[in-house]
């Protein structure tokens, strides 16, 4: 499931899900800002990264997007996340099926999907490389845990076009990078 995830991790990627189209770095970077996810939210602020810049730099850019479900089952199987372990765990607590989509009688719009029904799980072929590189993130700084701040690391490795742009506001990158790591470092 999330064992390897933080609280704060945890959040990022639910935040990200949630939304109406495939999970993009975008909507990963988005989901780091719209609650505190500590040493990654602060780092991005003193930045100059927001949620404007963000919507200045074209957030949602969804192409390329992945149709996939079982290559987003093994992406997130691969850094920890059992799929069939979270729907167990659901229907545990709010009874079976609570995850089967419902069918939707003729004439409804389907187009915007309820924030509650997690109808998708589509996460778009950088996102994947972004909880990859999470992962690989925390093991290099010999962490047993995948914080907010891996996330945001993994960002940065994949970041190009809109999401480069939008971290991009005031500072480059590899300063982005340094400040985090500092913080890190005297967060250890």
């Amino acid at each position: 499931m999330f064992e390897r995830f933080s609280a704060q991790a945890r959040g990022v990627v639910v935040d990200a899900v949630a939304g109406s189209g495939p999970v993009t770095p975008m909507e990963l970077l988005t989901a780091l800002l719209t609650a505190d996810r500590g040493i990654a939210t602060e780092v991005l602020t003193e930045s100059g990264v927001t949620l404007d810049a963000i919507r200045r730099a074209g957030a949602g850019a969804n192409e390329g997007s992945s149709k996939n479900l079982d290559a987003d089952a093994e992406i997130l199987k691969s850094i920890g996340i059992d799929l069939d372990a979270v729907r167990e765990s659901l229907e545990q607590s709010f009874g079976e099926g609570v995850l089967d989509e419902i069918p939707v009688p003729d004439g409804v719009d389907t187009s915007r999907r309820s924030r509650f029904g997690f109808p998708r799980s589509r996460f778009e072929k950088d996102s994947k490389k972004v909880l990859e590189f999470s992962l690989r993130e925390a093991l290099a700084h010999k962490d047993n845990r995948i914080g907010a701040e891996h996330i945001l690391l993994g960002i940065l490795r994949v970041a190009d076009g809109p999401t480069r742009q939008a971290l991009e506001t005031q500072v480059t990158m590899p300063v982005i990078r340094e400040r985090l790591e500092a913080k890190m470092n005297r967060a250890a």
